[in-house]
């Protein structure tokens, strides 16, 4: 919906505004700018990989994050996702109030009976969770429109109650909030693209209710009926409460659009609290890649603000995929006064050969003013073909003047087109032709072909502690699912006793067995009867009320049912174990799972480690007897 690619964009808003790899290991990473020495650097560290959806093996596209302000472990998300029944995509919630590691899926009404999209998450000041998102609802007149639902929870996402809603004919809204102690305090806004054809208009609702009503749209910018425009990936506030709304412009005009091969990133601003706003300040100019049979990665441009109180307070970072150099590239610029002027745009990572591709960036700032990126990036690709993706990371603790080495985020790499991001979805939606006459379309579409990117945006999310929390469609299983992590930006000198760093494992720790202290946690199986090879992701969760150190190994002791032996002779081969034993004394290692901290914290879920089996029979599978042993600190 937001903005796949100026030619699918169009099509859709004329309508509208008429209708198993084994994880890969990890060690701590110390990652550093060119310009850096390696005593300078920051130390980077990334958690476990943390499945969020575990709905069902379908696809998962356009995803959102949010953490609570009063409440760290409580995290929001939500995704567009092939799981209607009838036919179509429907957006749904997951929230966890464990800090990552499970989570509590929901569906809404609206979603199930008529589909939708655009899901947006946030938290109000006071910590109530908001979920908004379009649902194709019909009219009076039986026309397919944009219906514009605001969905409230005071359980931090677990339950929701009845949506506030907005009305219809709109697309792609935004959400922010003003967590601010100024006079706006509370406020929360969406923006929303609405407008009768040809005039595209952004505009901005707003609530002073905690999301119960709303007044608006307030129109902020318009198209004027000679260009095509759209809200980007985000909307922020600056420190004072003035809000920055930024959109792009297309080309929509069919002949125009033959030729046209870019677009522009502006901004407006409101000082009132989106009452008025400003007149348009142009930031840059974005290249398209328009080839039809193209990969598809052009997704909208990100802006983020530092609102905290250091020497980069009130600045706005930008960054966008563009085309200019013949590849994408992600191209990054700032601005010191308030959105005025800005930077001369610039590649975030230029040492890269021309056949890899960066897109689906995201920006955030933390309560230190670092700046944290994430990225799409087929660096790791195996043929070079782009089919192939990882989450990165970089940071900038300058205010942008440069960043730190990428960091890969994601422990094992996606395959974009695999079976479950090319199974169809048929839906059905009535056009108007320009005689006036009426007809009904089916279309079949997937996540692989509808959202090439895995949507036309994702989120990267902080906590009050600074902590960043990316939000990724994985398609390691090659089916867009959700992950996430915990990154940490430690700056040079910061003293690694307190929060922001984990504590390291006491030299007096001993190796001991973990029964009754974790418990496993299983990951969607995927079995292929044409090998008789299943493959099995397998975490750990630490139930125990102490720490567990890495390394952290399992050991399969025997196979067979129960108490006896039953089926023992139709034990499977274990295809990857780390010590390339394949049947019993095999041990899986599980400290890559652990992140860079080699660190299970009480309750804390490791990554994910695959179990390769082949099976003798898949209707007689012995159990598998195992022992699992770990460092624990020594009782004194």
């Amino acid at each position: 919906m937001a903005r796949p690619q100026p030619v699918l964009i169009v099509v859709f808003l004329v309508m509208l505004l008429a209708g198993n790899r084994l994880i890969v290991s990890r060690t701590s990473v110390s990652a550093a700018s060119a310009a850096e020495s390696s005593q300078d650097a920051p130390r980077i560290t990334i958690g476990p990989n943390m499945l969020v959806s575990r709905d069902g093996d379908f696809s998962h596209a356009e995803l959102g994050i949010a953490v609570n302000p009063r409440n760290s472990k409580n995290i929001l998300s939500a995704a567009i996702t092939a799981s209607r029944g009838e036919g179509g995509y429907a957006c749904k919630t997951y929230a966890s109030t464990d800090g990552g590691g499970s989570w509590f899926d929901s569906s809404f009404p609206e979603q199930i009976e008529f589909g939708g999209g655009d899901p947006q998450v946030d938290f109000g000041l006071h910590g109530t969770a908001y979920f908004t998102a379009l649902a194709f609802v019909k009219d009076d007149l039986g026309h397919v429109r944009g219906g514009l639902f605001f969905y409230r929870s005071e359980d931090g996402g677990k339950h929701w109650l009845p949506p506030a809603n907005l009305g219809y004919s709109y697309d792609h809204e935004v959400m922010t909030v003003d967590h601010s102690v100024g006079k706006y305090a509370g406020r929360v806004y969406l923006s929303v693209l609405y407008g009768k054809y040809p005039e595209y208009t952004v505009g901005i609702f707003r609530s002073d209710d905690d999301g119960r009503t709303f007044i608006g749209p307030v129109e902020a910018a318009s198209g004027k009926g000679i260009l095509g425009i759209n809200t980007a990936k985000n909307i922020v506030l600056l420190t004072d409460g003035t809000l920055v709304l930024p959109y792009v412009d297309f080309e929509f005009d069919p002949a125009r659009r033959k030729t046209a091969h870019s677009g522009n990133l502006w901004i407006v601003t409101s000082s009132d609290g989106g009452v008025t706003f400003s007149q348009p300040i142009k930031v840059g100019t974005e290249e398209y890649n328009m080839d039809p049979k193209g990969p598809g990665f052009q997704t909208s441009p990100a802006l983020a603000v530092d609102s905290g109180k250091g020497f980069f307070k009130d600045r706005l970072y930008t960054v966008w995929t563009d085309y200019r150099a013949g590849s994408y590239r992600l191209v990054f610029s700032y601005s010191k006064n308030r959105g005025q002027t800005w930077s001369t745009p610039r590649p975030i990572v230029d040492d890269v050969s021309a056949s890899i591709s960066q897109y689906q960036a995201e920006l955030a700032v933390n309560k230190d003013g670092v700046l944290g990126i994430t990225w799409f990036d087929t660096r790791n690709s195996s043929n070079h073909d782009g089919k192939e993706y990882d989450e990165y990371f970089a940071a900038s603790l300058d205010g942008g003047d440069s960043f730190t080495s990428p960091v890969r985020v994601s422990d094992t790499t996606s395959v974009r087109m695999g079976k479950g991001n090319l199974s169809l979805q048929g839906s059905e939606f009535d056009i108007k032709l320009p005689s006036g006459e009426e007809q009904t379309r089916i279309s079949f579409i997937s996540g692989g072909s509808r959202w090439p990117a895995g949507g036309d945006y994702m989120q990267l999310a902080v906590d009050d502690h600074g902590f960043f929390h990316p939000i990724w469609a994985d398609a390691r299983t090659g089916t867009f699912q959700l992950q996430t992590a915990t990154i940490k930006v430690i700056s040079p000198g910061k003293n690694e006793t307190d929060k922001a760093a984990a504590p390291s494992p006491a030299p007096d720790n001993i190796q001991s067995s973990l029964a009754k202290k974790v418990e496993l946690v299983f990951d969607t199986t995927s079995y292929d009867p044409a090998t008789g090879i299943l493959d099995a992701p397998i975490r750990l969760r630490n139930i125990s009320s102490v720490p567990i150190y890495g390394p952290i190994t399992l050991q399969v002791t025997k196979f067979g049912g129960g108490m006896g032996d039953m089926y023992e002779e139709l034990a499977p081969t274990i295809l990857n174990a780390t010590n390339q034993k394949q049947g019993k004394g095999a041990v899986f290692d599980y400290s890559p799972a652990l992140g860079s901290d080699q660190i299970l914290e009480p309750g804390a879920l490791s990554g994910q480690i695959v179990w390769r089996l082949k099976l003798q029979d898949p209707l007689r599978i012995p159990d598998i007897h195992i022992a699992t042993t770990g460092m624990l600190p020594r009782v004194k």
